[in-house]
């Protein structure tokens, strides 16, 4: 029943897109009773016709982020080789925030792990990053579980991966 809704629904935007498209009779000097109307159709207007709204967000900020997909190291390869069992370096299991300078969008100084990090200097765990006076929005790729960790820090704030919990700096 769900395909017919969305077969009908699809059918029905093809029509209104032809229609916008046909030429109005009395824009090309010909004459016509009928007052036409045109549509003002865009397709931007229906971003997707086969996906949630939902689910086009994700497809969209899939297609906009960094990707997951790194080459294997020579340690990986050389492991597979003699057969052995590799297993990659957990890396730093939390996150913290030691601070922010803010001055605008494209001024600013945040302080991740102990690291500094500015606009040009982003460490290669982060997918995304939003900073602003009070926090920072960021999306933080870990290499060890391979998941991304969307999250919202405030200054002096760690957030542990192991344990998915926030914690005071």
């Amino acid at each position: 029943m769900k395909y017919k809704i969305k077969i009908i629904y699809a059918t029905l935007i093809l029509l209104l897109g032809v229609l916008s498209i046909v030429p109005d009779v009395s824009a090309q000097g010909g004459r016509s009773n009928t007052h036409s109307t045109k549509t003002n159709f865009s397709i931007d207007n229906i971003p997707s016709l086969f996906f949630t709204y939902w689910q086009h967000k994700a497809i969209l900020e899939a297609q906009n982020s960094r990707g997951v997909v790194r080459p294997p190291t020579q340690a990986e390869l050389d492991a597979l080789d003699r057969g052995d069992e590799f297993e990659p370096d957990p890396g730093p299991r939390d996150i913290t925030l030691g601070g922010i300078v803010y001055a605008h969008d494209d001024d600013w100084v945040i302080w991740i792990n102990g690291q500094r990090v500015t606009p040009d200097a982003v460490p290669k765990e982060v997918l995304d990053l939003k900073v602003f006076k009070n926090y920072i929005e960021i999306k933080w790729l870990d290499d060890f579980t391979n998941q991304i960790f969307p999250l919202r820090l405030r200054a002096h704030q760690r957030f542990n991966l192991d344990a998915r919990m926030f914690l005071p700096g």
